[in-house]
């Protein structure tokens, strides 16, 4: 292999490690994903807290409601049962007080029970929930620590990479890191590859016999007829 080819081919090793890197560094995951569901549970668990707060406080209302209606159905009993009420039709209205007292307390108890049931669901589901945004943001921070490390990592080998190119760039004649560069943007990275066999590594198809016999004598640069990718031939392929 000619040392002009020899230079490129260092070069078009820099070039795919590179896109390698650059493709690595974009698909590293940097937690926005996570970072979404963490916000979904903290508005969740916002909304749950706050609607356990006002069960919370309808329980404590309720129960001094119940505490009232209680007090004014004992005070009528006493009215009723004491003695001190003969005449027939206060009597009656006692009586007529304290049922509806009665059916009011029924009503506040039953509400408290449901009150009491809600809480209890509440409070479970707000401890999952909890448990839940705790393990989301263990993971967010885990995330975000990797994508860190690793791009860092990524972006010190890139520059490094880069200084490696125009190293190797400046040994190549700037006509062919010219033609190079150009099939390079047609070919997704690749401008030039290694023939081993009697096809193009590059697009499969048969090389002409003419064209393996020129890469095999290093008659000057060669490229293949269907996919314009510059070619060589491996010397330990014999």
């Amino acid at each position: 292999m000619s040392e002009e080819l020899a230079a490129l081919c260092q070069v078009q090793e820099v070039d795919t490690e590179l896109a390698r890197l650059a493709a690595a560094l974009a698909g590293l995951e940097d937690g926005q994903a996570l970072q979404a569901e963490v916000a979904a549970v903290e508005s969740g668990l916002a909304a749950l807290r706050d609607r356990h707060r006002a069960s919370e406080q309808e329980s404590l209302a309720q129960n001094l409601e119940l505490k009232t209606l209680e007090e004014k159905k004992a005070k009528f009993e006493t009215q009723l049962y004491g003695g001190t009420v003969r005449n027939p039709k206060q009597l009656s209205d006692l009586q007529a007080e304290v049922a509806m007292l009665a059916r009011e307390i029924g009503k506040v108890e039953d509400r408290i029970l449901e009150l009491m049931e809600a809480l209890e669901q509440e409070r479970t589901q707000i401890g999952q929930q909890e448990a839940q945004l705790a393990g989301r943001r263990e993971r967010l921070a885990a995330v975000r620590q990797h994508y860190r490390a690793t791009g860092d990592r990524l972006r010190s080998d890139l520059a490094e990479l880069e200084n490696q190119r125009k190293e190797r760039a400046a040994r190549v004649p700037p006509l062919l890191l010219k033609r190079y560069e150009q099939i390079r943007a047609r070919q997704a990275n690749l401008a030039i590859v290694k023939v081993t066999a009697s096809s193009c590594p590059g697009c499969r198809i048969t090389l002409p016999s003419e064209t393996l016999k020129a890469l095999k004598a290093e008659q000057g640069v060669r490229t293949c007829e269907n996919c314009g990718r510059l070619l060589f031939w491996d010397d330990s392929a014999g």
